[in-house]
């Protein structure tokens, strides 16, 4: 990791346009700030990674270029979300060109709440 903080603290990051992620970090916390830096990051690809709803607002937020997101998460997501949570989340899905989900099957109501 001290390595990725090297690169980040010199701007290595902010052009990358795209990053996969295909299997767990230890330290996925601190890979995911590198992410939130890449302000011109348009790809996104995660795989058994453990996100909330909250760090995908971040994301939405911290890298408006994004335009196609692959996720694969191990944990089940939680419903809990006030609504201008949802309304966030609702804007960042719908500026994406495309989406691949990998969530567990008792997170459908989650997902169903943000678009309803």
């Amino acid at each position: 990791m001290i390595i990725l903080e090297r690169l980040a603290a010199r701007g290595f990051f902010k052009n990358n346009r795209q990053v996969i992620v295909i299997y767990f970090w230890p330290s996925f916390s601190l890979l995911f700030r590198f992410i939130l830096s890449m302000t011109n990051l348009e790809k996104l690809s995660l795989s058994e990674c453990k996100l909330t709803l909250t760090d995908l607002r971040q994301l939405f937020r911290s890298c408006p270029k994004l335009t196609e997101l692959h996720i694969k998460l191990v944990e089940r997501l939680k419903m809990e979300m006030d609504q201008f949570l949802k309304y966030e989340l609702r804007l960042g899905f719908q500026r994406l060109r495309l989406l691949e989900l990998h969530w567990d099957i008792e997170s459908w109501p989650t997902i169903q709440g943000i678009f309803t």
